[in-house]
């Protein structure tokens, strides 16, 4: 133990830690076993985590902080450490060092009695299963799910809606069994349950029909675990008007909330989407040719004429109001400034337009002065005197030889 302790073995140091705490072979000192399940629980050692925390619960060789009492049970909880679990579950319950919450006392507490050695039927019943002896895993199943175990429950009501066996299929009373466990199953938090209720409301099997509560059924398994095949049901419950109020753009939502929900619904909601967009256009197609008569088509012909009236008469206002006030403003002399202001436009146009005319004659120009320096060179090029007595031989003709 010292070498191990020596080594910072937390195996050892937890064994040093329980002899100090104890007194087992040593004088009982309770800070040496602190320190010794302070470093063991450093280095992730569960035991010492737990014994921490009811050194700390029960200012033993400590004083009493429940808040470090949580930290250690949480962390020794997460491990799967029973013991933690019923720690935090009495705190809860009793409400010390948090505020009592008996739901979350339950749930704790329901985690402890989950691992008790008659929990062991759950791995009988799936071994049972796998080997094709569907009732006996049903048998199993039922008899857990009474106990409160959430997956025998579920796994029950799977069973029941399988219908593998003879013996399940002749059950009458089968779909009232399944919904009964799927209700069992959600109320514990499972939301595929959530989902199976839904379905149960919504076509009726095992209870009564009753769209909205599928639809409340469906909104509580989207929130739980952001399920796609519930979003997916909403939309279509709105689009169509059950269970919900009917509202395609409200749909459209739930569909592409499916569709980000899962790589699996894009083609489903793909498919939704493009038929709530033809049903769509269809309906306002519909509205319209329903609600157009011969005397609304007049009535608007009528409407835009006194409007196109309405615009033209308050133009010309603005036009005469306009002018009205330039008068004014020009006094007397508005002819002087009308016919400056002419001038100035036309000395603008003529400069526009006079640019092109003036190219063209400086090309013309410059094309009449390269013709006559060209005639020039030509001029100045002396001519070749012609030999006398010789002659160019006609055609056809041999030249004479030369001497």
């Amino acid at each position: 133990s010292t070498q191990s302790t020596g080594e910072k073995e937390p195996m050892g140091q937890w064994g040093m830690g329980t002899l100090y705490y104890h007194g087992w072979g040593v004088p009982q000192d309770y800070e040496k076993a602190l320190v010794n399940f302070n470093n063991a629980a450093a280095q992730g050692h569960t035991e010492s985590g737990l014994q921490l925390g009811l050194m700390y619960l029960n200012g033993i060789g400590v004083k009493k902080d429940y808040g470090q009492a949580l930290k250690h049970f949480n962390t020794a909880s997460k491990a799967g450490h029973v013991l933690a679990f019923y720690n935090l579950g009495m705190m809860h319950a009793v409400g010390i060092g948090v505020i009592r919450n008996c739901q979350t006392a339950a749930e704790l507490l329901k985690n402890v009695a989950e691992r008790g050695f008659w929990g062991n039927g759950l791995m009988a019943a799936h071994s049972l299963y796998h080997k094709g002896e569907i009732d006996a895993a049903l048998v199993k199943y039922m008899t857990l799910a009474e106990l409160g175990y959430e997956v025998a429950q579920s796994n029950a009501a799977f069973i029941f809606d399988r219908e593998d066996t003879p013996f399940i299929r002749e059950l009458s009373s089968r779909y009232e069994r399944a919904f009964v466990n799927w209700r069992r199953a959600a109320t514990q938090g499972f939301g595929g349950a959530r989902l199976k209720l839904g379905d149960y409301y919504y076509y009726g099997q095992g209870t009564e029909e009753d769209p909205n509560e599928a639809a409340e059924q469906y909104q509580l398994a989207s929130d739980a675990e952001t399920n796609a095949q519930a979003l997916f049901n909403l939309g279509y419950m709105h689009e169509v008007g059950i269970g919900r109020q009917q509202d395609m753009h409200l749909a459209k939502r739930y569909y592409d909330l499916a569709a980000l929900s899962s790589v699996d619904a894009h083609l489903p909601t793909l498919l939704a989407n493009t038929r709530l967009q033809a049903k769509i256009t269809f309906e306002s197609l519909y509205k319209f040719f329903n609600e157009v008569t011969v005397s609304k088509i007049i009535d608007y012909i009528i409407g835009a004429f006194f409007h196109s009236a309405e615009y033209i008469a308050g133009t010309v206002t603005s036009t005469v109001s306009f002018l009205t006030t330039l008068d004014n403003l020009l006094t007397e002399d508005w002819d002087i400034y009308a016919m400056t202001i002419l001038a100035v436009i036309l000395g603008i146009v003529v400069a526009v337009r006079g640019n092109p005319q003036r190219q063209a004659a400086a090309e013309r120009l410059a094309a009449a002065e390269r013709q006559a320096q060209l005639e020039r060179q030509q001029q100045q090029q002396p001519q070749q005197a012609p030999i006398i007595g010789e002659r160019e031989p006609a055609d056809g003709q041999a030249a004479p030889p030369a001497n």
